[in-house]
């Protein structure tokens, strides 16, 4: 995707204006209102052989556009990870571009939200984490930590390295051939 789309606060996500692969619209999951998002998927090979990528907060991307950060995981899903498609995922079900607006919602995150973070996570090959610091700072890092503690073996679980206060770095300013290393010890 090359086209990039951002989110005020709690917006809701304009429906596709073009027309969109239906594995795409159906694995893509918003709430009713579409401004939670739970669930963002695209492939290119085998669409049952996937990573998964659990960052802070949607942002603006949906079925047809995305953002740097679910363009970059995705072309490292592809080009450097050797699976056939890839799930992004969020600490935060909210849609905001900004995280300093994430203070103006009065909920960051749906209950759904940790559902599909265990169905998700369960499947994939690998899980890879980069909710940053204010992901830790919210306490939604912590509680995916334990869903991902529930639903992965530990060495299913990566990320790019960590702050210095244990959270997953994000992996927006990761180079793209970046190695992973395991995140719970």
């Amino acid at each position: 995707m090359t086209n990039f789309a951002t989110a005020a606060i709690g917006s809701s996500a304009p429906l596709p204006k073009l027309s969109v692969d239906p594995l795409i619209a159906s694995r893509t999951v918003f709430s009713a209102d579409r401004t939670h998002r739970f669930t963002l998927y695209r492939y290119w090979g085998d669409p049952e052989d996937f990573a998964c990528g659990i960052c802070m907060n949607p942002s603006g991307a949906a079925e047809d556009v995305g953002d740097p950060t679910v363009d970059g995981m995705a072309r490292r899903a592809r080009e450097h990870w050797g699976v056939g498609a890839y799930y992004q995922l969020n600490v935060m079900s909210i849609r905001a571009t900004y995280s300093a607006d994430l203070a103006k919602a009065s909920q960051i995150s749906l209950p759904q939200n940790d559902e599909w973070i265990r169905k998700i996570a369960a499947r994939a090959r690998f899980v890879v984490v980069g909710w940053g610091n204010q992901g830790h700072k919210t306490g939604r890092g912590p509680v995916v930590e334990d869903i991902l503690r529930e639903v992965c073996a530990p060495e299913r679980v990566f990320c790019f390295g960590t702050n210095k206060n244990g959270s997953p770095v994000h992996p927006l300013y990761q180079r793209l051939d970046a190695p992973l290393v395991t995140y719970f010890e």
